[in-house]
Parts: C-alpha cells; structure tokens; sequence
C-alpha cells in the first residue's frame, strides 16, 4: 500500500488509513486475480501468490498463519481454480422447498421466482430513496434484501430460452405448414395476445400486506400469469417461451430444479455472470462426486456432462444482478421426454442425455436425497451460510 512511497500513510498513523479500510480492498484484488487470472497461473505461481496475499494481511495483524485470509484450493482437471476464504461471510440465503409438495405445475414456480424478484428489486428502489438508512437483511417474511434458493420438481414442461431458436424444436418439421404458427406464437419477438410466453399482467393488483405466499397463490389463481393455449409438443406436454438464458430443455418429475436468487452486487458474490455460471457448474459436480459420478464441464457448451452426454443444464437470468433461473439436474426423469424426433436438447445435435439413475442403477436416490447434497455443494462453493429452510408448494 504505497510503501515505496516515503509520503505513503503507516497503518494505525492519524491520516485514518487501518487495515480496517484495507482489508476488504486487498481481498476483493484477490477475488479479481482468483477469477479472471489464475489459470494462466501454474499450481507453484498460484500457491506463491496466495501465501504473498495472506501473509500481507495476517503479518499486518502480527499474526504468524499464512492461510488465515485467502486459500486456493485445487480441484480436478474437470473444476476451475476458486477462491475461499476460511472464516464463512457473514452472508446467507433462505432455503425455499416445494419437493414435499411432489411436482409443481411450471407456471406456478415461475411466479415464486417473479413474486420474490419483484419484491426484492422493489425493496432496492426503497433503499436508493434512503441513502442514509442501513440496510436490513432480516426480513424474510416479505421476501425484503434476502437472498432465496427454491427447490422444485416440476411437471412435464418444454421451455425455450428467450433467445432459443424454434428450429431445435424438431417436431415441427413435421407440421403440415412447417410448424408456421406454433413458430410464430413461441417466436422471441412475438408480443401477440396468444403467444406460448409466461408473463405476468402488470394490470393485477396485489397488496402490500400480503405474505410471499398470498401473493403467489393469487397470481397463479386468479390467471394474472399472461399465456394463451400454450403451444403443444406431439407427447402432449406444453412449450413456454421464458426469459433464461440457453436453447430448449424439458422440465419433469425425477428431476432437481433449483433456482437461486441471489445479488450479485453483495460481497459475498462476484458481479460477473460468467463467474456465476461456473460455480453453479461446480455446484453439479461437487453433489455428483458424492454420489461417486464422475463429471466435468464442456469448453464449448454450458452445463455438466457424463461422458459425452448432459447430466444437468444450466440456464440463468439476472435482472439488476438479481439471479433467478439456475440448474437442472437430473436425477431419475423420463429421458424419453428428450427424443430428439421431438427436440434438439439445449440446442446440441451430436451429445445425449444422461441421469443420475442411468450411472448409478437400483442405487440412484431420490429427488429429495440429491437436493440435500446439492444445498451443502452450494453453501460450500458460494462460501455462504444456508440460514432456515421453510417449506412452500
């Protein structure tokens, strides 16, 4: 910190620089170099930077430890170099469960989403009209400043990312006219009244003194999510076209959906969704190496594969980085739904799908099994605290 410079403030002199002040700056060049640098690193480089880091700020305290601050750890050729420090942020998110409830009807988790990220971004906009009052990250009842993961197992759905191509759904090459109007309704830049998109009418009211739940039950009942007859898929299951990133995939019973919303303005996070979509990557595949599958991530396309075939899709949106959408796994699903006669899964013509029950057999567990692992995989790779954990449906 300019020591170089004989003008440069002491630690602890009257000019108010402490290692209070530079503290956080000094981790978050760690967090930067950790990200976006280490991998043109070599292991020895990496250690070598890390120990300089670390002892800079503990020798500043008068500590001996040379790994109190910041640690890298290095995982399989598969995983990336990440950062960790050993003392937990004091940051958490609120665990929101629908598995008990078995699959929830997709329109429904898309409100729980939409509810929770309105209700957030509104509290945002409170804030910057109250510059000078401090943030409060208690109130969980009103969705407030929280950060959420939901956990859901849906029923039979096919969803398009908002920039999806309509030609990786391959049943329309079959259609008497091509499949025309169903493009046309599940086309991104169609508004019209009837088109196959999720959309909440702005035009509903709601009140102020309703809980989350109220609000979800409400919108969900009362039609305020705007969609025509959706476009159907010959199996019979509905297409929506939603605002996450990625090309076509199938949602079903036997499969873990979790969808985190977290800000990615806080501390705790990086505000890079490139960064984002790699630790929920490493998320995968810590939970799957539980259950001894081995995985790995591809250079090209996102998501984790078995092999040569996708065990679990990744597909995010932010909104003011505010996360919403998030991973796939699947478990135990009907990989029929994935026949490529009906769509092109993610968009990738020459790679399968694969599940959890195809590498592990009569010993695959259950949905419910997976998303206990998959919760601690998270708190572990986000380095955050899971604070309560509250049922919904």
């Amino acid at each position: 910190v300019g020591r170089s410079s004989p003008h440069a403030p002491a630690l602890g002199s009257r000019s108010g620089l402490s290692l209070g002040s530079i503290r956080p700056a000094l981790i978050s060049i760690a967090r930067h170099l950790f990200c976006h640098n280490m991998r043109a690193l070599c292991p020895h480089q990496r250690n070598q930077l890390v120990l300089c880091i670390s002892n800079c700020l503990d020798t500043t305290r008068g500590r001996t430890s040379c790994v109190a601050g910041v640690s890298v750890k290095r995982q399989s050729e598969s995983a990336f170099s990440t950062h960790t420090v050993n003392a937990r942020r004091n940051h958490a998110a609120h665990v929101l469960s629908a598995l008990p409830a078995g699959p929830l009807p997709y329109e429904r988790g898309w409100v729980w989403q939409h509810v929770l990220l309105n209700r957030r971004l509104n509290y945002m906009r409170m804030q910057q009209n109250r510059l000078n009052q401090k943030l409060d990250d208690t109130n969980t009842e009103n969705g407030g400043n929280n950060d959420w993961l939901l956990l859901f197992e849906h029923e039979p759905v096919y969803t398009l990312g908002r920039g999806a191509s309509e030609d990786h759904l391959t049943f329309l090459n079959n259609e008497s006219d091509g499949g025309a109007e169903k493009r046309r309704r599940l086309s991104r830049k169609y508004r019209g009244a009837d088109a196959s998109r999720l959309n909440i009418d702005r035009s509903t009211r709601t009140s102020q003194t309703w809980s989350v739940d109220e609000e979800v039950d409400h919108l969900s009942n009362q039609s305020s999510v705007r969609v025509a007859t959706p476009v159907y898929a010959p199996n019979g299951l509905p297409i929506y076209r939603i605002e996450r990133g990625g090309e076509v995939t199938y949602h079903g019973p036997g499969q873990l959906v979790m969808y985190p919303l977290l800000n990615l303005k806080h501390p705790a996070y990086e505000q890079d969704l490139h960064w984002y979509l790699r630790q929920i990557e490493e998320v995968i595949i810590q939970t799957l190496a539980e259950f001894d599958i081995q995985s790995n991530r591809d250079e090209i396309n996102t998501g984790v594969w078995v092999g040569q075939n996708k065990i679990a899709a990744v597909g995010v949106s932010s909104s003011r980085w505010i996360t919403t959408h998030g991973l796939a796994i699947n478990v135990s699903p009907n990989l029929d739904h994935f026949d490529k006669d009906i769509i092109t899964p993610c968009g990738i013509e020459e790679r399968g799908v694969t599940s959890i029950a195809c590498a592990l057999g009569a010993a695959c567990p259950t949905v419910e099994e997976v998303a206990e692992v998959a919760l601690k995989c998270f708190g572990n790779v986000f380095d955050i605290e899971l604070a309560s954990r509250d049922t919904i449906r």
